[in-house]
């Protein structure tokens, strides 16, 4: 886990008291740990208890701790802010995340989205506009193939855009990062530079499956560079999705969730009830 970031229990130490040598001292009171409550699935094994299952998901014990308390959806809403994505007309949404973490098709999820808006709104939205900011060789072909299809406008934009050259009036603007490794200084900074110069918000796209404490690290290195708000990506591929509660528990909103490979399908919003279901859903 990042040393930079710990979990911050809402559970307060008990307090110290003075116990009569006659009488033996009480234990300190444990926390309850969290239960299944109506509307959530049954667990998947008598066996199993919720923490069991957390700690399946490779939450951090810590982390499974200060969620304890009455149900499990209200242990992830003490811990994670749940929101809708911060998408606004005229105000670019830069995409970040590591190479490798559906970035692209998140991004190209969104475009279709709003593309049907626009579509339906008989001319009152303008189809969304999608600034490629990607120079990795290919990286330009594969998301105008993943968004083929759509009714949107799609410009080359290398090392970001000044809003002010493009007409942004009225539609939604989405900014297709390069994949980076967080860890990389440059990388980093390069990041940064094309989101300042694009002045857009940028959100951080993490997969269900990745390594929590690594999920962690970058989580906390976006936050530092300003983002807000967060995307679950590929929870349909993975069977342990730890990596997304200790992202947002890093003080990232968290946002949509993807669970299909389509960009017409598989994309909703997440709530705790939503995040409790899916995390005591094991495979087989």
């Amino acid at each position: 886990m990042n040393s930079s970031f710990s979990y911050h229990t809402h559970y307060p130490h008990p307090a110290s008291t003075t116990v009569a040598k006659t009488q033996p001292a009480s234990p300190p009171p444990q926390p309850a740990t969290p239960q299944a409550e109506a509307g959530e699935v049954a667990l998947p094994s008598n066996s199993l208890s919720i923490p069991d299952i957390l700690a399946w998901h490779s939450i951090p014990q810590d982390l499974i701790n200060a969620m304890a308390g009455s149900s499990l959806a209200a242990g992830l809403e003490r811990m994670i802010t749940f929101s809708p994505f911060p998408l606004l007309p005229g105000i670019p949404m830069a995409l970040g995340g590591a190479s490798g973490s559906g970035k692209s098709l998140t991004l190209a999820k969104l475009a279709a989205r709003y593309a049907r808006q626009a579509r339906q709104s008989n001319g009152r939205i303008r189809r969304p506009l999608v600034l490629a900011c990607d120079s990795t060789p290919g990286s330009y072909i594969k998301l105008a193939s993943i968004l083929r299809g759509c009714d949107i406008d799609l410009i080359k934009a290398y090392g970001g855009l000044s809003p002010d050259l493009i007409d942004g009036y009225n539609r939604i603007i989405l900014v297709d990062l390069p994949g980076l490794c967080v860890y990389s200084p440059t990388a980093m900074a390069e990041m940064k530079e094309v989101v300042e110069r694009t002045r857009a918000s940028l959100s951080l796209v993490i997969p269900a499956g990745m390594d929590p404490e690594e999920s962690t690290d970058i989580a906390a290195a976006f936050h530092q560079c300003g983002a807000k708000s967060m995307i679950a990506s590929r929870m349909e591929q993975s069977g342990r999705i730890g990596s997304i509660i200790t992202a947002a528990a890093c003080g990232l909103a968290l946002t949509y969730g993807s669970y299909s490979g389509s960009i017409n399908e598989g994309f909703t919003q997440l709530t705790p009830t939503i995040l409790a279901r899916r995390l005591l859903v094991l495979p087989g």
